[in-house]
């Protein structure tokens, strides 16, 4: 192979370039560095062998010593800012994937090809040749100079770096993955930027071996995947474009084509407006004269899928023209050799057009039939030619269910349908295209295979199968979009509406989005009727055992079904929109679930009052106890006019007979369907009414009979035939509306606020529970509220209702009767608690650390408690929310079972977020007033503006035992902590805002804070160093071979006499020794800019700092990633006045905690009484201020910033603002940054004070001078042929992921280069690139999957996350400084960026 190699090089050497005048003169002007090289590399004992000897003047006339002795080493030095190390260019070869039975076939582009039917002028193309692109624009007519050309608008949808060599696409691929995309960006603009970067990368280094560049050529095997071989490849200046280039090329020369990229990953999300980028082209194109073409890289899945697309709006478009449906029922009979005969009376004609749909859809069956067969037969593993057709044959129902599955019958995509207006036909229109477009794939049949295969393959790597489960449930997606798309190009008229809005408008469809995503729980869910293909994979004895988690699914839902062979023929067999395949009508009448309610209503379960208020809650009536609720809601308050029933449920249901029934999954017979999940209320009742249309049809169906189910007292459900007249069967809305006029001056005001079960509400439901409660409150007008059984829902709308109306009345109360005036602050006592003397006081209330966690962090957090409580207690009658939790976790805790263990835990978390919710919504409410609704902020950006909330979800995501634990059981004893009686008590009970129960304040001081090798010490101000601030851009005097612009130019420390320190949390008189050491003590001429970037709450007690932590993890801060400085400002005022009240109540005493060191590496945390006064207790922004009051020249801020995360953007956005500030303050400063031990988050703040200095002292004209200084000789340097070791390479931040990073910024070498300078000049306590590395071993030495090596992996990736920012800040910095971007900040600029966070959430240190 080598020798071949070998020779092949050689040719190609000696064969120049044919027909470029410029060729002869280039090789001229390299000829002296040439022959320079082959010197000095005949001189060297590299050379084996007696070349040296032989020609020791004249030096062999070719490169091959040289190109054989580097070739093994370029990949590992490469140092281009894209084709950087570890990175190859690859030929764009996909050997496996070529169509073989196309039409025609066109040389250099495989797969071109178009539609079978319907003469749209639309194409596909794998990734074409340059030859090949000439030859499909040939093809397609649009040729320079001919008469009437066409117009060929082509889309590039590939989404890695492409570039193209001698007229041949290569690929920049991971060396050690080379077969595997490299997602870079999905940014057309980045994309093409990042291609000309890797233009200008190829002839850079190209430059250093003579014209030549090393790639890897693939070659084609009939064994699957071919041989990978490096090549030598020449290059110059004319022969490397961009793919763009290369259009826009072809564009001069007169052929007629328009050039657009819309770059698509496999896992980019199809609602991420990619189909509306298509959609913008498409609709101002003309159906008729102008051709699309379509490329990927095979030119397969994602050619195909927008071929199927771009048919659907091109269809919609003739259509309009007033021409024919390229699709009816007439093409499809031409289909068969049949035309519809002409000239008939229309009665004839339609029945004539009702053969040919049944002979057409009777003809589909038999295809698909033989095409599960053929699928079956290829990939069962047996040579047996008859087993796939035995195996049919002896399971009828497999075959049945694999049948349904083929056609596209899948229970997601049947939900779809009702959800969509002529859901059936758009299903119907999709399948018909992409049959006609299915030359290289299938997008339907491509679900069914990779199904089929997962089942099939008895791989001993799991990786495989799941390949193909992650395939299916892709192609499911893409399924599923498809026919949304079409229905939404058919409801179009103008696209005005964008898919995305449209999609947006449609929760249903969304929730089922999210269905199809789902990681946990059985992801085989989502393909039934096949999630269960057991028998396929299994033979003999075992071939009806159910997959494992199949029938616990089953057990947990109650499900099992009793009855007759009919009725599960009829289930089967239904054929509604919303009333299909597997579904029931169950009764929604729970008595087993009713609770002993005082004054009930038959019919109405659960029918109770509110105490004390004018709100009802119930489960699901029947008609006959609406009235009844009703009558008796108006004995209660004779003088209201109104009364506001409102529904909260979001499943459909249908009244038969004056009984509600609601629509359930065969095998999920006791649990509500998800498939509507955040469906709006208008919609849901459209639902509802095409639900109705189907009972009525099965009503005629079965001559007035009609199939439901009840549920016996066991759970078990039962079906049974009743008598149905179909004018008894109506909606909801009906029923309700029938009603509305209920007794004479009594209006009954029916609304549907759909609420998903057991979830808290979403914001949209906040929103309008507010207005309806308004609006009644302003009548007096009672509330009905029901749910399904009067449980969930009703109880916590319930207590929602009843927290708005105390909020209505605190407003009434508190305004001054004499003046309408604005309101007044004050809250009078009497009012702190308005329900004591309705409602009783419950028994002991729980809290929870999370709960804590949140009361901290928003305004009078204990005050929102109690309320919310009070609340809770007062709708109680039927449950109580915070009680259920308890009841939830001690039932988890005591089951034997892990799956009824988890089925507790997820109940109790669900109702701990509910809680959760309910304190949020409270602040919410406190921090608004209702006269000032209209202006003030909504209670969804209330909770966005406050990412605090958000990091706190994030825990009650992880549905961890540990969170559900109520305070007080916290073991006093755990934390290595010897506790004292006394202490023990003292901490259990504290119940301040901030210093609440289980909390503790320890010293920030602890031993071996200090860093002993730094040059100065300042007693009190740990680790504190002061360093140069900014950074000077130099020219290198030798530049590394192959340089870039980047590579010319470095930095070196600043000569400006500018400084930055850096400092743990100081003491009082630590902090004055330090601002005495920068000369900015009352008589020095130096100001200091001093910012703390602590996130958590510090107080001094006595000079010296404490911080706020949990006594079960005394060493770990109690982090709030988000929180915005103001709160943690106000959070340490709150804490401040909780220790003073401690102090009082202890007589001078306070309770503190030190840490100290035992023995090495042994720390115990020991409780100490401290006796203090009241002016002891400061806040840090109290100690500031002091300082300032005493003549020091500080000027403090703060920046929140978790510790061992990266700074937020919106950190570094404030981190800017300051150091601008005091860059142009026009004094002398030092900026000061200090964390707690003056270690992590200070040397980041350090380093971006001096990114921002350095990009600001710019001196842009000479950056432009040292680019276009003359190249030294790119040779000079070239001893170390064998690159850094990895050591080093590691040591210099070169990990994949960082390097994938400065790929894809607009001056990521420059960037990192910058970035490193400043790591590297602030690094007296940490290097952070050292701090990586030294994460990287400690991870590897320990056990896989182990805790450590998690935790180790998780800071290591933090840590790693913090570089890559801080190289993005730094490129953004050199964006705003060269005025190439318009000054936006560093949030948004981001935001428009998506493919830096994509990169920069990959989880790897490699």
């Amino acid at each position: 192979m080598t020798t071949n190699g070998a020779m092949t090089v050689s040719r190609s050497l000696s064969a120049p370039p044919q027909g470029q005048g410029s060729a002869s003169e280039a090789l001229a002007m390299r000829r002296p560095v040439e022959n320079d090289l082959r010197r000095r590399l005949l001189s060297s004992s590299v050379l084996e062998g007696g070349a040296a000897a032989d020609f020791p003047e004249n030096p062999p006339l070719d490169l091959m010593p040289q190109l054989q002795r580097s070739g093994p080493s370029i990949v590992k030095t490469r140092s281009g800012s894209v084709l950087s190390r570890g990175f190859i260019l690859k030929t764009d070869h996909y050997p496996s994937g070529r169509a073989l039975d196309l039409d025609i076939n066109v040389h250099g582009a495989p797969n071109f090809r178009a539609p079978r039917q319907g003469n749209l002028n639309v194409y596909g193309v794998a990734q074409p040749r340059t030859q090949g692109l000439r030859a499909i624009l040939s093809v397609l007519r649009c040729r320079p100079n001919i008469s009437n050309p066409t117009h060929v608008v082509w889309f590039c949808t590939r989404e890695e770096p492409i570039v193209y060599i001698s007229g041949r696409p290569f690929v920049l691929r991971d060396a050690s993955e080379p077969r595997r995309t490299l997602k870079l960006s999905d940014r057309a603009e980045n994309l093409e930027a990042i291609e000309l970067r890797l233009k200008t990368d190829i002839l850079s280094e190209a430059a250093k071996f003579g014209g030549l560049v090393l790639t890897h050529n693939e070659i084609a095997s009939d064994s699957g995947e071919g041989a990978i071989l490096p090549t030598w490849t020449a290059v110059d200046a004319n022969n490397v474009r961009t793919q763009r280039e290369l259009m826009e090329n072809m564009r001069k020369d007169g052929w007629n084509v328009e050039y657009h990229r819309i770059p698509i990953s496999p896992e980019r999300p199809i609602e991420d407006s990619y189909l509306d980028a298509y959609l913008r082209v498409i609709k101002e194109t003309d159906p008729l004269s102008t051709a699309l073409v379509f490329n990927c890289g095979m030119g397969a899945v994602r050619t195909t899928f927008a071929m199927v697309a771009a048919c659907l709006v091109r269809r919609k478009q003739l259509i309009d023209r007033g021409l024919e449906d390229p699709y009816s029922a007439r093409s499809v009979g031409s289909r068969s050799g049949m035309s519809t005969p002409s000239g008939m009376s229309p009665p004839a004609n339609a029945k004539i057009l009702q053969s040919l749909e049944q002979a057409s859809a009777q003809q589909d069956m038999n295809r698909s039939l033989l095409r599960i067969t053929y699928i079956l037969q290829q990939l069962l593993d047996t040579k047996n030619s008859q087993s796939a057709i035995e195996l049919l044959l002896s399971q009828p129902s497999l075959l049945e269910a694999l049948r349904k599955a083929h056609m596209g019958n899948y229970g997601v995509i049947l939900s779809l349908l009702g959800c969509l207006d002529h859901g059936i036909k758009s299903k119907k229109l999709v399948d018909k295209v992409i049959d006609v477009c299915d030359h290289v794939v299938n997008l339907r049949e491509e679900i069914f295979i990779n199904r089929v295969r997962y089942s099939l393959t008895t791989a001993v790597d799991d990786k495989e199968r799941d390949g193909f489960l992650n395939r299916a449930v892709k192609s499911l997606e893409k399924y599923f979009f498809a026919i949304a798309f079409a229905n939404y190009v058919e409801m179009q008229d103008d696209f005005g509406q964008t898919f995305a809005d449209w999609l947006k408008a449609r929760t249903e469809i969304w929730n089922q989005i999210v269905f199809l995503r789902k990681s946990h729980g059985s992801r085989l869910n989502v393909f039934a009727p096949i999630n269960d293909l057991s028998s396929l994979s299994k033979s003999g004895a075992d071939r009806h055992a159910l997959l494992p988690g199949q029938q616990n699914d089953v057990v947990v839902a109650g499900g099992q079904i009793l009855g007759d062979e009919y009725s599960d023929h009829v289930v089967k067999n239904r054929s509604g929109i919303i009333l299909r395949e597997g579904t029931l009508l169950k009764s929604d009448q729970w008595l087993s679930r009713s609770s002993n309610v005082p004054h009930g209503v038959r019919g109405a379960i659960n029918f109770r009052n509110i105490p004390g208020t004018n709100i009802y809650a119930l489960g699901q009536p029947t008609s006959e106890a609406i009235d009844e609720v009703v009558r008796r809601v108006h004995e209660a308050h004779p003088e209201a006019t109104r009364v506001v029933w409102l529904t909260l449920r979001e499943e459909p249901l249908v009244y038969i007979n004056g009984a509600p029934y609601c629509l359930r999954r065969e095998r999920f017979s006791l649990r509500n369907m998800k498939d509507y999940g955040g469906i709006s209320a208008s919609r849901l009742e459209v639902l509802e009414e095409r639900l109705r249309d189907d009972v009525v049809n099965e009503v005629h169906a079965f001559g007035g009979r009609l199939l439901l189910h009840t549920e016996t007292p066991d759970g078990s459900v039962i079906p049974i035939w009743e008598e149905v007249n179909p004018d008894n069967v109506l909606v909801l809305k009906d029923v309700m509306a029938e009603r509305k006029h209920v007794a004479e001056h009594l209006e009954l005001s029916y609304a549907r606020i759909p609420i998903t079960a057991e979830r808290p509400p979403d914001f949209s439901d906040l929103s309008e529970l507010i207005e309806v409660m308004i609006r009644s409150n302003a009548t007096g007008a009672p509330i009905i509220l029901n749910c399904q059984l009067g449980r969930g829902r009703s109880t916590l709308t319930s207590v929602i209702l009843l927290l708005i109306q105390q909020w209505l009345a605190r407003a009434t109360r508190l305004r001054d009767p004499s003046t309408p005036g604005p309101l007044q602050r004050t809250v009078p006592a009497s009012f702190t608690n308005p329900t004591t003397d309705v409602f009783p006081h419950h028994s002991q209330r729980h809290s929870y650390q999370i709960i804590n966690n949140l009361l901290r962090v928003i305004r009078k957090g204990p005050m929102v408690k109690q309320a919310v409580d009070d609340a809770i207690d007062q709708c109680s009658g039927v449950l109580n929310l915070r009680d259920s939790i308890e009841d939830a976790r001690a039932r988890a805790e005591q089951a034997s079972d892990e799956q009824q263990r988890r089925q507790h835990a997820h109940k109790a978390m669900q109702n701990l977020r509910r809680y959760f919710e309910l304190i949020i919504f409270q602040a919410y409410l406190q921090s608004t007033e209702p006269d000032t609704m209209e202006t003030h902020e909504s209670f969804e950006s209330f909770v966005k503006d406050r990412p605090v909330i958000k990091t706190f979800e994030k825990e009650l995501l992880a549905e961890d035992l540990n969170t559900l634990k109520p305070l007080e059981r916290v073991n006093v004893q755990d934390g290595g902590v010897a506790r004292p009686d006394e202490v023990q008590q003292v901490v259990a009970n504290r119940s301040g805002s901030i210093l609440s129960a289980s909390t503790i304040l320890k010293s920030d001081f602890f031993s071996n804070l200090q860093k002993m090798s730094l040059p100065e010490r300042i007693e009190g101000a740990p680790n504190f160093r002061r360093v140069p601030l900014t950074l000077r851009l130099v020219s290198t005097s030798v530049p590394s071979p192959g340089a870039d612009g980047a590579d010319r130019f470095d930095f070196v420390t600043g000569n400006d006499n500018k400084w930055v320190c850096g400092s743990g949390m100081p003491t009082v008189d630590g902090l004055r020794r330090a601002l005495q050491r920068v000369n900015a003590h009352p008589e020095g001429n130096n100001w200091v800019y001093w910012t703390s970037l602590r996130e958590e709450p510090v107080i001094y007690v006595a000079g010296h700092p404490h911080v706020l932590r949990l006594i079960d993890k005394p060493l770990e801060n109690v982090e709030a990633t988000g929180v915005t400085t103001a709160v943690v400002e106000t959070m340490e005022e709150n804490l401040k006045r909780d220790v003073i009240r401690e102090v009082r109540a202890g007589e001078g005493r306070i309770l503190l905690h030190d840490e100290v060191e035992e023995r090495p590496g042994v720390f115990s945390i020991i409780p100490i009484w401290e006796q203090v006064e009241d002016k002891d207790i400061m806040t840090p922004r109290d100690v500031y201020d002091l300082m300032v009051k005493d003549g020091y020249k500080v000027d403090y801020g703060r920046v929140a910033v978790t510790d061992e995360q990266a700074p937020l953007p919106g950190a570094l956005s404030q981190l800017l603002t300051r150091v601008r500030t005091g860059l142009q303050s026009g004094h002398a400063a030092d900026f000061v940054f200090n964390c707690q031990m003056g270690r992590g988050r200070t040397t980041s703040g350090m380093v971006t004070a001096c990114l921002i200095a350095t990009t600001m002292m710019w001196e842009h004209e000479r950056e432009e001078n040292l680019q276009t200084e003359e190249q030294a000789n790119g040779l000079g340097q070239y001893d170390s042929i064998d690159g850094p070791s990895e050591e080093e390479a590691y040591l210099q931040g070169e990990y994949k992921v960082i390097l994938q990073l400065v790929s894809v910024l607009s001056h990521g070498k420059l960037a990192k280069r910058l970035t490193d300078r400043a790591i590297d000049q602030m690094q007296d306590v940490q290097n952070l690139r050292k701090a990586i590395y030294d994460y990287k071993l400690k991870m590897s030495a320990c056990e896989k999957g182990s805790a450590k090596q998690r935790k180790l992996m998780d800071i290591g990736v933090n840590y790693l996350y913090r570089y890559g920012t801080l190289i993005v800040f730094a490129n953004y910095l050199i964006e705003i400084r060269e005025g190439k971007t318009a000054e936006v900040n560093f949030p948004e600029w981001l935001q428009e960026r998506r493919e830096i966070t994509m990169l920069l959430g990959r989880r790897s240190l490699d």
